[in-house]
C-alpha cells in the first residue's frame, strides 16, 4: 500500500513503528523523486509464501520508482493547472481594468467653435499611469489636462483615477483661480499617495471667443505650440507653473496665458512620446517630434496623432513599448 507523505513523515520513531508493525510488511520500498521521499510502498508476504527474490526486489523497486515519477507528474500537473488560472485570472481582471480605465479617458469632444482637437492613449501595460481629459466648462470654454503618474501598471492607474476624480471636483466646485486649483490638486494627491508617488501634470482653460488659453504647467513636458511667424517657424513652449504635484505638501504655482492664432497647432505629450526607444537604446526625441508635426500640421488631430505614433512606431522599429504614450493635439482653424 501506499503512505500519504504528509501523514508518516511527521510520525514520531514510536508512532511510525507501530504503523508499520500493524502492517505487518514483508518488504518496504521507498517511493522517491531526486532523492526526495514521497511515500513508502509496503508489501505483505508473496501468495506463493515463497520469500522475495532479487529479480523481485529490481521488479518492485522499478514500479516504486515508476510510481514516485507518476506522482511527481501529477502534482507538476495540478501546479502547472493552477499557475495557469492564476495567470488567466490575471490577465481577465486586467482586462477588466484596461476596459475601466479607457472608459476614464473622454468618451466625446464638445464642440468648440474654431478648433479641432483630440487625444489618445496607448499604456505600455494594459494599464498605466498617463492621462489626459477634455472637460466642457461652457459652450465657448474648453479644459483641457494631459499627466503622467510616476510609475506603471495597477499603481499608477488608480492614482490617475484619482487624479481625474480630484480635478473634475476642483472644476465642480467652480475653483477658476488655476494657481488656486493647482496648488489643491497637489495637496489632495499628496495627502493620499505614498512619498514616491508624483504625477507631472499640465492643466489648461481654453476660450474659444477669445482663443485665449489660461494654463499652468506642474512639472509636465512643456506642451509644444507650432505656430508660423513672418514666414517662418516657431516652436514656442508652455513651461509656465511649478513643481510636480503630490511629492511636497506645499506648493505654489503661476499660471501662463497665450493667445492663439489661425494655423497654430499645439501638441502635449508624456515622456513616452519623445522618450520611445529603438533597439539601440537611441530615444526619439523631442526633435524628431517636432519633424513629425511641421509636414503635417494641415492634418485633422486626429489623423495627426495617427501620424506622429506611426512615426514613433517606425523609429523604434518593433522595440518594446515602456512607457505610456498619450498625445493631444489642438489644432486653430
Amino acid at each position: 500500500m501506499f503512505e500519504d507523505p504528509d501523514s508518516w513523515v511527521q510520525l514520531t520513531d514510536g508512532e511510525e513503528r507501530a504503523s508499520l508493525e500493524a502492517l505487518r510488511p514483508e518488504l518496504l520500498l521507498p517511493v522517491a523523486v531526486n532523492e526526495n521521499v514521497l511515500g513508502i510502498m509496503s508489501l505483505g508476504p508473496k501468495q506463493s509464501e515463497e520469500p522475495f527474490s532479487k529479480t523481485d526486489i529490481r521488479l518492485l523497486d522499478s514500479v516504486a520508482a515508476q510510481t514516485g515519477l507518476a506522482l511527481e507528474n501529477a502534482r507538476l500537473t495540478e501546479a502547472i493547472k493552477a499557475e495557469t488560472a492564476a495567470r488567466e485570472k490575471h490577465r481577465r481582471e486586467l482586462e477588466i481594468a484596461h476596459d475601466v480605465q479607457q472608459r476614464l479617458f473622454p468618451q466625446e469632444r464638445p464642440p468648440m467653435p474654431g478648433f479641432d482637437y483630440a487625444g489618445a492613449c496607448r499604456p505600455a501595460l494594459g494599464v498605466g499611469g498617463d492621462y489626459y481629459d477634455f472637460i466642457a466648462l461652457s459652450n465657448a470654454a474648453l479644459g483641457i489636462a494631459i499627466g503622467d503618474v510616476s510609475g506603471k501598471g495597477m499603481p499608477a492607474a488608480l492614482l490617475m483615477a484619482t487624479l481625474r476624480a480630484y480635478l473634475r471636483g476642483q472644476i465642480t466646485q467652480r475653483q477658476t483661480d488655476l494657481t488656486v486649483m493647482m496648488a489643491n490638486l497637489n495637496k489632495l494627491v499628496f495627502e493620499s499617495s505614498a512619498a514616491n508617488r508624483y504625477a507631472t501634470f499640465f492643466y489648461g482653460e481654453l476660450d474659444a471667443s477669445s482663443r485665449t488659453l489660461h494654463y499652468v504647467n506642474a512639472g509636465h513636458n512643456p506642451p509644444m505650440l507650432f505656430r508660423q511667424v513672418n514666414g517662418g517657424q516657431e516652436v514656442q513652449r508652455l513651461d509656465t507653473g511649478g513643481p510636480v504635484i503630490g511629492l511636497m505638501e506645499e506648493c505654489c504655482y503661476r499660471q501662463g496665458q497665450v493667445t492663439l492664432e489661425a494655423g497654430d497647432v499645439l501638441v502635449a505629450y508624456t515622456d513616452g512620446v519623445s522618450e520611445a526607444m529603438n533597439g539601440s537604446d537611441i530615444e526619439w526625441g523631442e526633435e524628431r517630434l517636432m519633424e513629425a508635426v511641421w509636414p503635417n500640421r494641415d492634418t485633422p488631430a486626429c489623423g495627426l496623432i495617427d501620424r506622429m505614433i506611426a512615426s514613433a512606431d517606425a523609429f523604434v522599429a518593433g522595440a518594446p513599448q515602456y512607457d505610456d504614450m498619450t498625445l493631444v493635439i489642438v489644432r486653430v482653424m
